[in-house]
């Protein structure tokens, strides 16, 4: 009865030693298949909304509407007004613009961070010279041409 026993628990080694990698293959393809599932409805519902701007986008009153707000278009006859406060920013019309704008300006160390790096952009013809004057300000002259000197010699 050992040799049988023995036989027996070598028979399910060997099975389960066979079988283990094809489960574990077919849990992580589930898996997979799972998460691509999920993109793929992520990704439709995505489509759909692009769908939906497209359309509204097609719809001329809402064309209209997005120029005259974004653009600043008015219609023939009309008369725009645009409030500033005193650092000629716009003022801002309601408690949500207002809480969109603060969201856009971020953190103190975002804003600190693209100082940093919009400096690291500058090439040397934009840093002014002794006068404050860029290289694009100062004009083309000839060295030689010495005609606007004085002659008072």
């Amino acid at each position: 009865m050992t040799r049988r026993t023995l036989a027996l628990v070598a028979l399910v080694v060997i099975a389960l030693a066979a079988l283990v990698p094809t489960v574990n293959t077919y849990v992580a393809q589930r898996q997979k298949l799972s998460e691509l599932q999920a993109q793929v409805s992520r990704q439709e519902q995505q489509v759909e909304a692009l769908r939906e701007q497209v359309a509204r986008w097609e719809d001329p009153t809402y064309v209209a509407a997005r120029a005259r707000e974004r653009l600043l278009f008015a219609m023939p006859g009309e008369t725009q007004y645009r409030l500033t406060d005193t650092s000629g920013h716009d003022v801002p019309l309601t408690e949500a613009e207002q809480a969109e704008e603060a969201a856009k300006e971020g953190e103190w160390f975002s804003v600190l961070w693209e100082s940093v790096e919009g400096s690291s952009r500058l090439t040397p013809e934009d840093i002014p010279d002794e006068t404050g004057s860029t290289d694009d300000d100062v004009s083309e002259q000839d060295p030689a041409d010495t005609t606007d000197q004085d002659t008072d010699q």
